[in-house]
């Protein structure tokens, strides 16, 4: 997925790291800590956050991009 600049810029801002996922992964950007948060976007499904919890649990939210940006800009 081609993401934009300001997806980019704040997904920068939010600290999360570029992953350079494949095509198939879809895997676009993380955080890494106790828990893992990515930021996927498989091909012909919506964009979402995956976070992967200690035990090898997951939850998973569909976003859309403009939800990121929105927050990023009440959060800053």
């Amino acid at each position: 997925m081609q993401i934009d600049q300001n997806l980019f810029a704040t997904l920068y801002l939010l600290g999360f790291n570029f992953l350079g996922g494949d095509l198939f992964s879809g895997e676009i950007a993380g955080i890494k800590g106790d828990m893992t948060i990515k930021l996927v976007h498989p091909p012909g499904e919506e964009l979402k956050f995956v976070v992967e919890l200690p035990g090898e649990k997951q939850m998973i939210f569909s976003v859309d991009r403009d939800q990121i940006v929105n927050l990023a800009e009440r959060w800053n």
